[in-house]
């Protein structure tokens, strides 16, 4: 039943595929510079285009809108709304500038990284030492009162006032 239902579907939307070409009356050319549209048997016109045979519109945004096919009388007939964007800032995309793109890429990264190596591999300058001299090696104040006020020599295994901490 599935299978069935799937070929239904499937025929119904080639014949109604069919149907709108056969009965397409508007005919749509494409040129470098612009599009024809045209009418079988009959004049198109619309967006501020008086009705003639058939219609240039060059590739430009105000050439967007509704046109209809006319008949002598002028009655109605089928209609399509165009579309048309111009790109003026682009830039087109061939195989050699994308090719040429990724190899810079690939060099301005290899150059940044050898510039990176570089520089952090260059030999560091030190600190220049000074020489050691003999005032390094002596005090450079000396305790020449043997009697300090301000301090008091340890006594060497000795109990003194500070040698417990919570005295009660």
């Amino acid at each position: 039943m599935k299978y069935q239902l799937l070929l239904l579907w499937t025929l119904a939307a080639f014949w109604s595929g069919v149907n709108m070409q056969a009965t397409g009356e508007i005919e749509v050319q494409n040129f470098a510079e612009y599009i024809q549209l045209s009418c079988k048997e009959k004049n198109i016109s619309g967006n501020s285009y008086k009705s003639t045979k058939s219609l240039k519109l060059y590739y430009r945004d105000d050439n967007s809108g509704e046109y209809q096919c006319e008949n002598v009388e002028g009655k109605e007939g089928e209609k399509i709304f165009v579309k048309l964007r111009t790109c003026d800032n682009c830039v087109e995309l061939d195989t050699p500038s994308i090719v040429g793109l990724a190899v810079g890429d690939v060099v301005a990264t290899i150059v940044v990284g050898v510039a990176v190596y570089l520089i952090a591999t260059q030999a560091r300058t030190s600190q220049v030492k000074p020489a050691k001299k003999k005032s390094d090696r002596e005090k450079l104040v000396r305790n020449e009162v043997q009697n300090d006020d301000n301090y008091q020599k340890l006594i060497h295994r000795g109990r003194s006032e500070y040698d417990e901490i919570n005295k009660k």
